[in-house]
């Protein structure tokens, strides 16, 4: 007597199959969000990180403009950037489309003693952004830039 496969079993294997495979496909599906949403945080960190970089280097402190709210700044479509008129222009890199990154640049005039010219700027970057999903991506970043 030989023993056939009914169709209830294969509907009853089925069901534990699928029951086991769809917790996992969401499992999948949720990585790959976290691993754009990382990825869209590292973008915009080392986008900052290379502007500051870029200041500090080039743009020595009183080039910078001296504001209490600062200045806001759009990088161009080429990650173009410039920050006044007798400084260099900043090259980032290109981004993608939706990145649409928005700068605001605080420079603090620092002091010694009874000095009138500053020896240097504490300079605050915030980069605004958005991420591929439309959520606001925001990332501060501060340092030291020196006078001539």
């Amino acid at each position: 007597m030989k023993k056939a496969i009914t169709l209830v079993e294969i509907l009853i294997a089925t069901a534990i199959l699928l029951s086991a495979i769809i917790p996992i496909w969401g499992l999948i599906g949720s990585s790959n969000q976290q691993v754009m949403k990382s990825y869209d945080e590292i973008k915009a960190s080392q986008i900052t990180m290379e502007i500051l970089e870029q200041i500090e280097n080039y743009c020595y402190a009183d080039s910078l403009p001296y504001d209490e709210n600062g200045k806001d700044y759009s990088l161009g479509s080429n990650g173009t950037i410039k920050i006044s008129d007798n400084s260099p222009i900043i090259q980032v890199g290109s981004f993608e489309d939706y990145f649409r990154p928005k700068l605001n640049i605080v420079a603090r005039p620092l002091y010694i003693g009874n000095e009138d010219k500053p020896f240097g700027s504490l300079v605050s970057l915030t980069f605004n952004g958005k991420t591929k999903e439309g959520h606001d991506l925001i990332y501060e970043l501060r340092g030291f830039v020196s006078a001539k």
